[in-house]
């Protein structure tokens, strides 16, 4: 095992009752010097190393962005298999985890917007809609709204929950699009987007959503972990002495999730039908049948550092294989 993990693993992280009951009403949690500097380190370099210009314009909110990062880095890898980081993430969850993805991505200073308000409707479009989904998103600089901003905006659920735009408002763009386009309707791609992100950026209701916004500063080793119901956006990087600020996102289900091949099938909208090829295709290597179990696909089978447990289930987890444990 890495140095780094190492000693990262010899400080203790407690999770409180009172944290696991926040997480679950308001849907993400400010979790403090979850992550040592040394590892917060290793991980900004990785990232800056990886990352690259967008390959399309609507990723162009960011300076650099990748989907799919540190599937095979050793490091990585040591971190998911560690009890420790299982058992933060797991406890808080209350539930044994699979990590499905990592993405890195950037904000340049005065330049860079981010995405609007939004859920992870790409990021968890292969699963059905109401199982658990959840991001762990690390800034790997520090985050300080009076200085210079940078962050995230975010909404805790028992406020204004996003389950509607995976319940409803998607299927029903993907029905509506489809639709329009076996009848020869006209429709452009920049239709779709706004039919998909719209809802959440009309007058209305982001006056709703910028008055319940939360936003945070980060130190150095800072996490902010936020299910996948919860309606969040990008915070500028203004003027100030960071350039630009580089941040991993880490993207977890339930153990239990099961594919939903029709709502992934529909994320090929715009390859299909607007030759636009988008950031990834890992929505449709996920599984091959509806109603898989996502554990069982070939992308995870036998990858240990994919399943992560709670701490309770430790000892049994470690003896048995992840299709046993379930």
């Amino acid at each position: 095992m890495s140095r780094i993990i190492e000693n990262w693993e010899k400080t203790p992280y407690t999770i409180s009752p009172d944290q696991i009951e926040l997480f679950r009403t308001q849907g993400f949690i400010h979790l403090k010097k979850i992550f040592s500097e040394d590892l917060i380190g290793y991980f900004k370099g990785y990232v800056e190393d990886h990352i690259s210009a967008p390959t399309d314009k609507y990723q162009t909110g960011f300076n650099r962005v990748k989907y799919d990062i540190f599937d095979r880095d050793a490091i990585f890898t040591a971190l998911c298999n560690s009890s420790k980081f299982g058992g933060i993430l797991c406890d808080l969850a209350q539930m044994n985890l699979l990590h499905t993805q990592s993405l890195g991505f950037e904000l340049e200073k005065n330049k860079s917007i981010g995405f609007p308000w939004h859920i992870g409707t790409q990021s968890f479009g292969f699963q059905q809609w109401e199982q658990f989904g959840c991001t762990l998103w690390t800034p790997l600089v520090e985050v300080n709204n009076q200085k210079q901003g940078g962050g995230m905006a975010y909404v805790p659920k028992d406020k204004v929950s996003g389950d509607f735009m995976y319940k409803n408002v998607d299927p029903s763009v993907f029905s509506l699009v489809e639709t329009m386009i076996e009848k020869g309707e006209d429709i452009s791609l920049e239709e779709f987007v706004e039919l998909r992100d719209g809802p959440l950026n009309q007058p209305a209701m982001k006056r709703i959503l910028d008055f319940y916004a939360v936003i945070d500063d980060f130190e150095i080793g800072d996490s902010l972990l936020f299910d996948k119901f919860v309606i969040h956006k990008s915070v500028k990087l203004l003027e100030g002495e960071i350039d630009s600020r580089a941040a991993l996102a880490m993207r977890f289900v339930d153990l239990e999730s099961r594919y939903d091949q029709n709502r992934a099938q529909a994320l090929e909208i715009p390859r299909k039908y607007f030759n636009y090829q988008g950031p990834t295709q890992f929505h449709l290597m996920v599984a091959d049948q509806d109603e898989a179990l996502l554990r069982d696909s070939m992308l995870y089978k036998g990858k240990a550092e994919r399943f992560l447990y709670r701490q309770e289930n430790l000892n049994y987890a470690m003896q048995k294989t992840p299709e046993q444990n379930v």
